[in-house]
């Protein structure tokens, strides 16, 4: 049901649009005095009040202002390049040029059709954004810049949430037909996407900013703890759900995807990092990579183990019975 390069999609493209989402959240809280700068005119300056005035700054091209661009250029980038590999992974996964073709040319409302159309949606957005962030595009109108933001915030969104509901959807197997599926993907992506901003931004020298990612890397303790809270409840769910679904629990809890559970997804990606940032140890650069390199790793293994007693011989088997084929 799930191969291998759709695991790699769910985990790319939810950690790059959860990057995104965190990134365009950043811009639109640092205030548009502080971050970049507008070109204008003496025709600009003559316009006093009212809705002229408005239209002329919605239209008018504004600069990024530095060090800004060595924060968000970073940023954006790394969000960039993880959706687009994440989609290369699910258009591989197709298998045949043909239905890629029809799912651009003919689409339908199925989950792999709106999927394809969302991360189309978010790479232009984010596209935009990381050219102007990177080559400074100061040509482009103030109006334009905040609808590219605001669309990629809304499609990263949409994206984390369909990563989840890609799974959530398929009945046959119990254990991802819950609604805390979903809400723990998204948890994850975000938790993932600080990760990710934190490493970027930190590689690509990060001497201006090091209060502010100290400050989002608290917030990231915030995400971790909704992840924890959100896994809990569905192995929780799992266990009142029925048999099959009961068995990939205890698949996951203690039977053969339990080493990577525990160690990849708990110890690495939620109690490393939760106890790192809570304690205040994110001083060094080594450290903050560290954190970053772990949340990336669970986020991986978290998907991959889901993926696993979900499609589980034993599990499957079960599925088979409950649908009247076993």
């Amino acid at each position: 049901m799930i191969g291998e390069l759709a695991t790699w999609y769910l985990f790319l493209a939810g950690a790059g649009a959860g990057a995104l989402l965190v990134t365009a959240v950043l811009e639109a809280l640092t205030p548009f005095e502080v971050r970049c700068c507008e070109a204008v005119g003496p025709a600009d300056a003559a316009v006093r009040n009212g809705f002229a005035r408005i239209a002329s700054r919605v239209a008018m091209p504004a600069a990024p202002r530095a060090p800004f661009p060595q924060f968000f250029g970073p940023a954006y980038g790394v969000g960039l390049i993880a959706v687009v590999v994440g989609a290369l992974c699910l258009l591989a996964d197709l298998g045949r040029p043909d239905r890629l073709l029809r799912l651009l040319f003919a689409p339908t409302l199925s989950f792999i059709s709106v999927g394809v159309w969302l991360l189309m949606a978010l790479g232009l957005c984010a596209g935009l954004l990381c050219a102007i962030w990177c080559y400074g595009a100061s040509h482009l109108p103030r109006g334009l810049v905040a609808a590219a933001r605001t669309g990629c915030a809304l499609c990263a969104v949409a994206v984390m949430t369909y990563t989840g509901l890609l799974l959530a959807s398929m009945q046959a197997v119990p254990f991802w037909h819950s609604a805390w599926l979903p809400l723990l993907f998204i948890a994850s992506d975000i938790s993932t996407g600080i990760g990710l901003v934190v490493a970027a931004v930190v590689l690509c020298g990060d001497g201006p900013f090091r209060t502010t990612l100290l400050r989002i890397k608290q917030w990231d303790a915030l995400a971790i703890a909704i992840e924890a809270a959100c896994l809990i409840l569905l192995l929780l769910s799992a266990y009142f759900q029925g048999t099959t679904a009961r068995e990939s629990a205890t698949m996951l809890l203690s039977g053969s995807v339990a080493p990577q559970f525990w160690i990849m997804v708990v110890a690495t990606g939620l109690v490393f990092p939760f106890l790192a940032e809570r304690l205040g140890r994110l001083g060094s650069q080594r450290m903050m990579l560290s954190v970053s390199a772990a949340l990336l790793i669970s986020c991986f293994f978290l998907r991959w183990c889901v993926v696993q007693v979900g499609m589980a011989p034993d599990v499957a088997a079960a599925v088979m019975v409950a649908l009247g084929a076993g």
